[in-house]
């Protein structure tokens, strides 16, 4: 039987698009980031993408510490242009800990960009929310892992439906041939889990690794309490494709900054904005 949403379906400004999924096949490689204490933190591991060859990459910036370090975490926008925005800027003296996160390396203009997601720990406690990389420096060196992946990266473009500029799967010249990895944006109203298993049965993929982050309406779990709030930011601390279905286990936040993590129920995790993820066949 199938559930009654937790929320009405997100109406953006905009025309809504009609292609929901952009997912595009790449060549993946496993990275290893070095970072030193002093380094900025988008810009050295921007630098490290690129030196290995890589179009772009997904970094699990676990065991980062930062000072200075800054974030911001969802909330409504301030004007209503949009159905969301960002809080103000969060500072916390001292040094920071991330505890667990990912980063979708990829560009934007002329350059490198990034977009991060994670629960981090600092003199203020443990929260969750939107690592502001540009302005976080490396405290303590450390030794970050990586999946690099090559004819295909996320592309910062303005998105019509949600008055955003957004990552959006772009291809970065023919199509690979046999690729071993997807990586894939999803559009507001997209169920989490059933993009990624439409979308790994048009790869032919039936096992592999699940990442990334994005933003959720609402979110019902097997075995958590259910996250009411249509204004969320998640990030994925594990995820499976096992026969193609899709486990999926999120951390996420609401514009009250309480906390929410469990594994996801399949049909139940619609994206408010948008999502960033990147399937890894097995």
């Amino acid at each position: 039987m199938k559930t009654t949403a937790l929320n009405p379906p997100m109406v953006h400004p905009g025309p809504v698009n009609p292609k929901r999924i952009e997912a595009v096949g790449v060549q993946a490689y496993d990275l290893e980031i070095q970072l030193e204490a002093g380094q900025q933190v988008e810009a050295a591991i921007c630098s490290a993408v690129a030196a290995a060859g890589c179009d772009g990459a997904w970094v699990d910036v676990s065991g980062l510490f930062s000072d200075p370090y800054a974030f911001v975490m969802p909330d409504k926008s301030p004007d209503g242009t949009r159905v969301a925005w960002y809080s103000e800027t969060y500072e916390p003296k001292g040094e920071t800990r991330v505890d667990m996160g990912g980063m979708s390396v990829g560009h934007y203009g002329d350059g490198s960009f990034t977009h991060c997601h994670g629960v981090w720990t600092s003199v203020d406690g443990t929260t969750l929310g939107h690592m502001l990389a540009p302005i976080c420096t490396v405290s303590r060196p450390v030794t970050l892992k990586a999946v690099g992946f090559k004819g295909g990266r996320f592309e910062r473009l303005q998105d019509d439906e949600t008055c955003f500029e957004l990552f959006r799967a772009c291809a970065t010249g023919a199509p690979v041939q046999t690729p071993d990895a997807v990586i894939l944006t999803l559009r507001p109203n997209t169920d989490l889990c059933g993009a990624i298993e439409e979308t790994a049965r048009a790869f032919g993929i039936s096992d592999g690794e699940i990442m990334g982050l994005g933003s959720a309406n609402g979110a019902r779990f097997q075995d958590a309490p259910p996250m009411h709030s249509a204004i969320t930011e998640f990030i994925i601390s594990s995820g499976k494709l096992v026969n193609g279905k899709a486990s999926v286990n999120l951390s996420a936040v609401d514009i009250q900054k309480d906390i929410f993590s469990g594994t996801v129920k399949s049909g139940d995790a619609p994206i408010s904005i948008t999502a960033e993820i990147v399937l890894r066949r097995a």
